[in-house]
Parts: C-alpha cells; structure tokens; sequence
C-alpha cells in the first residue's frame, strides 16, 4: 500500500470512520489479485519424472499447461495492476468522505485547546489534545494535493485556512508568517502562534470551505475615525 493509501486508512481507524462498500470491495479484488499472482509465480515447472500408467494424463496435462505459465503470469500481474488502479481510484473517492468525518475530531480537539489558550496563553496543554491536533494537521495537508489548488485565490491562503479560520487576508503577510517562522505545522508552538493573531481561530476546512471563506474575507480590518 503506498502512504497515501496507508495515511488515509490508519485515519480512518483511528477515528473509526468506516469503510465505504466501495473501498472494501476494491480492497478485497487486490487482495486476491495479489493472492492468485504470487501462487502463479511459485508454480514449479513440473516434468515426466515419475510417470507412470495411472498419472500419465495428469502428468503430461500438467506439463502443458506450465507451458502457459508466463503468459498467465502476464495476465495475473495486469489484473493485480487493474486492482491496484481500481484501489487507488477508491481511496481518491473516500478521501472526500474523510475531509467531511475528521472535522469533528479536530474542532472538539481544537474547542479543547482555545479554551484553554484564551484562559491564559502560557497554559500547559492536554498533551492527547495537542497529539490529535498534530496528527490531524499532517492528514490534512496529505490529503490537500497541491498547494493553492483549494484556493483560487492565491497559494498563500491555502496552507493556514486548510485548519484555521482568518479574520482578514492581509493577517498572512503581516502577522502569521512573522509568528509562525520556522515552527511545524501542527506542533503546541505553531497552534499557540496562529492564535496569537487576533481573529484567527482553529478549525477544520475542506477544500470548497476554504474557497468560500478566503473569498468572503475582508483584505484588512476598516479602519474607523
């Protein structure tokens, strides 16, 4: 499985979504695509030792038939990569189901967290709170392709509002990229830094989310006389 396929599933486990039919069915073709293409190439090239008058059909009907053995080897190999693609294409369905199902586990993490950074920003964090929020961060950017490909509007709003909401868009080139400079995403430093911002708060956006809120954002605050 490549780590795309393993990221999006150990998520799913991990906060038990479940499997879609599709993905089940799609993981149950591979598996036995895989299963029939590794016996085909663990066949031995049988032979007429040991004939004799009770086997010579089936000895010889063997023989013929490992005659064939590199082309079904070919064929057993293009269904396994037929599974393989079929697969990919499901996981690439289901990421939609999860980019929708994780937002609940990281808004409750993150309604966790902000409560106690309003409290007081120095305040020791629930490490479990900070460990799902990391987690999820990564997952995130795993499943956000490209960056700037949720965001029309520009590269620059895709990677802070794929977990976080702004208050307005000039926050990215004034405060967000000074405060959060050299930090990983994800990590207590990086979440406490994003709401140092005034306005910024946590919370998980999918891809058409994200469009529509930095398309509804203000370039600055008004400013008032």
């Amino acid at each position: 499985m490549n780590m795309e396929r393993y990221s999006l599933a150990n998520a799913a486990e991990t906060y038990s979504v479940d499997l879609p039919d599709y993905l089940v069915t799609a993981k149950a073709f591979l598996a036995a695509a895989t299963e029939y293409r590794t016996k085909v190439e663990a066949l031995e090239q049988p032979t007429l030792a040991g004939v004799n008058a009770k086997n010579i059909a089936k000895t010889i009907d063997a023989i013929l038939a490992a005659a064939q053995h590199g082309e079904r080897l070919t064929l057993a190999t293009q269904v396994e990569n037929t599974a393989d693609g079929l697969l990919t294409d499901a996981y690439m369905r289901f990421k939609g189901v999860l980019l929708i199902a994780l937002a609940k586990p990281f808004d409750e993490a993150a309604e966790a967290f902000m409560a106690v950074y309003d409290r007081a920003p120095d305040a020791a964090q629930d490490p479990v709170v900070v460990a799902t929020l990391g987690e999820l961060v990564r997952v995130r950017d795993e499943m956000a392709g490209r960056v700037g490909q949720s965001t029309p509007q520009g590269d620059a709003y895709d990677l802070p509002t794929r977990v976080t909401v702004l208050p307005y868009k000039d926050v990215l080139a004034v405060k967000i990229a000074h405060r959060t400079h050299g930090m990983q995403r994800g990590s207590v430093e990086w979440l406490s830094a994003m709401l140092s911002v005034e306005g910024v708060r946590l919370k998980w956006q999918t891809p058409a989310q994200q469009a529509a809120h930095v398309a509804a954002l203000p370039r600055s605050y008004p400013v008032t006389v």
